[in-house]
């Protein structure tokens, strides 16, 4: 079967691949004696399952049904095929060994002088879990079925110690209080994980109330410089905790700045263009406009609210607290400068009250995840693309957004650089710049430590627009936050040349992942077994990544 296929066939380079990694931790649990066969050579088993996924399979029975009707697979495994539940197997016991596989990748293509590392994109994509969407249930839920299937149990003991006497057994349960399936073990395990999300969110809001607390204090005194100097309040939106009355006051001042501005800028024109017969539309007075207006009025409402806590008016009405309120935060001028609605750089975390909080019966580990096709139940990947389209970090996450991701993913690429630098003796395996879209944009990921980052602050057609119509040149003042500073680099000519670099980088490779290896659901359980997965097709992605590059079989059996 060798003469059937030709040397430029994908099967060789792949055997070849394989040779090169280090497999040492495969063959760590391979059976060496004993009685019976003897088992399979863990690099023949890894081989087909890099083949498989190579053609978008990952199902342990179609890789066996192939290694019967396949060329390739057949020379993979000798004609010695192995059983599904073999390969099961191997897949299940080598969870570790398969999520260091997309490092041994990368030693290999730095190995052969690539991975760039000048500039590394990163990105947030959702991959559908083995688990229905509908099998989520809420503590109270899943108490239920807990006390229902141990009254089922109870009492069908108790009619069987009627039925048989106490110290006779029977025959075999009815079906209906089989358990073979685990549900028992699956709703405990449910409980453990609202129990454990709920204590996250109890901390994460402790934690967001005491961030919350500081930053309403620098944003006041922030206005208050702002005012004392004669320069424009700070941009962005004001924190919940902030004085309504500040945020209102500096609001206030902030439309009045505008519409003098629109209303200079209409003088101006109109000086500009020849005189015609008729005075024209009187210009509307700057307290009159409508921005003004609201501005005002949302001011004196927080005044009304600051000399009456109790959220009362005379007239016994409630009064809300202004200083937040969405209709008063509103843009009418439509340059996109709202101050007070929060889109991107909000750290943003549920509070859902805990009878809301739901766990899946199938995989408690997965989490709902919404989608642009709607919702799924499944993980929420975190991938690190090279700037030659290499995977340098895949990991899979439960967080249900990209914002508390960055710092993960810088700890993870700083810890893979530096194996990678270690292994192959090469200087210039280090992060120049990452690139992240505006689903990581916030001020702790901003001032983080690690590689200069480029985080987008709002969508990619506002920043062109903005790089186009408000450009920057030079450097940002010197007592710019770091959120200003990333707004005037994205609006530089270098820097947004250099985000516009994000979306073809890292997009198209995790795009392979789902249409070229298949991965668009998960085919095992959990978070350990979803990392696996992840991982391998990653790793078989930077393989191929090698043939399509003119790394040949001869290169890779000589190097």
């Amino acid at each position: 079967m060798v003469d059937w296929l030709g040397d430029d066939h994908l099967v060789w380079f792949v055997i070849a691949a394989v040779e090169r990694l280090d497999t040492a931790r495969f063959h760590a649990r391979a059976r060496l004696g004993g009685v019976g066969r003897k088992g399979y050579d863990p690099d023949m088993l890894l081989t087909l399952f890099v083949y498989a996924m190579a053609h978008g399979e990952s199902s342990s029975r179609q890789i066996e049904r192939w290694c019967h009707t396949d060329v390739a697979f057949r020379i993979i495994c000798a004609s010695d095929v192995p059983d599904h539940t073999v390969l099961a197997r191997f897949r299940k016991n080598h969870e570790q060994a398969l999520t260091d596989l997309l490092t041994e990748s990368l030693v290999l293509a730095a190995e052969l002088g690539m991975v760039s590392l000048g500039v590394v994109a990163f990105d947030g994509t959702k991959i559908a879990a083995n688990a229905s969407k509908d099998a989520n249930r809420t503590q109270a839920r899943l108490r239920e079925l807990a006390e229902e299937f141990v009254a089922t149990v109870a009492s069908t003991d108790e009619a069987e110690d009627v039925l048989f006497g106490e110290v006779s057994r029977g025959d075999e349960l009815p079906p209906v209080v089989r358990d073979r399936t685990g549900r028992g073990e699956r709703i405990t395990a449910a409980l453990a994980q609202i129990a454990a999300r709920r204590r996250a969110a109890e901390q994460a809001r402790r934690e967001r109330s005491e961030r919350d607390r500081g930053s309403g204090r620098a944003y006041e005194r922030a206005i208050q410089q702002a005012a004392d100097s004669g320069t424009p309040p700070p941009l962005g939106p004001a924190p919940k905790t902030a004085d309504p009355v500040v945020v209102t006051r500096a609001r206030l001042a902030r439309a009045r700045a505008k519409a003098e501005a629109r209303q200079r800028a209409r003088l101006e024109r109109t000086r500009a263009k020849p005189r015609t017969s008729g005075r024209g539309r009187e210009p509307v007075p700057i307290e009159d406009q409508e921005l003004v207006r609201r501005a005002r009025a949302a001011y004196e409402a927080a005044l009304a609210h600051a000399e009456n806590p109790a959220g009362e008016n005379p007239a016994g009405e409630t009064v809300g607290n202004p200083g937040n309120d969405s209709d008063s935060d509103r843009d009418s001028d439509g340059d996109g400068d709202s101050d007070g609605t929060a889109k991107s750089g909000q750290d943003v975390t549920s509070d859902r009250p805990a009878e809301q909080v739901k766990a899946n019966l199938t995989d408690p580990e997965s989490r709902l995840l919404k989608t642009r096709n709607g919702w799924i139940q499944g993980y929420n990947c975190q991938t690190a693309v090279s700037d030659d389209e290499f995977f340098v970090s895949a990991r899979a996450t439960q967080d249900t957004n990209d914002m508390a991701q960055f710092e993960p993913t810088v700890q993870d690429l700083t810890a893979t650089t530096g194996r990678l630098a270690d292994r192959c003796d090469r200087d210039d395996l280090t992060i120049g710049v990452m690139i992240g879209d505006a689903g990581y944009d916030s001020d702790a990921n901003l001032a983080a430590d690690g590689p200069d980052r480029l985080i987008a602050d709002a969508k990619a057609h506002t920043i062109d627009q903005r790089a186009s119509t408000d450009p920057a040149t030079g450097d940002p003042a010197t007592d710019a936050t770091p959120r200003e500073t990333m707004n005037h680099r994205l609006r530089t000519p270098e820097g947004h040349a250099l985000y516009q670099r994000r979306s073809p980088m890292v997009e198209p490779p995790n795009a392979w992942l789902k249409d070229r290896r298949g991965l668009r659901r998960f085919a095992r359980r959990g978070l350990a077994a979803a990392q696996a997965e992840l991982s391998l097709a990653c790793a078989v992605t930077n393989l191929l990544k090698l043939h399509t590059k003119g790394i040949t079989t001869a290169q890779l059996q000589t190097g």
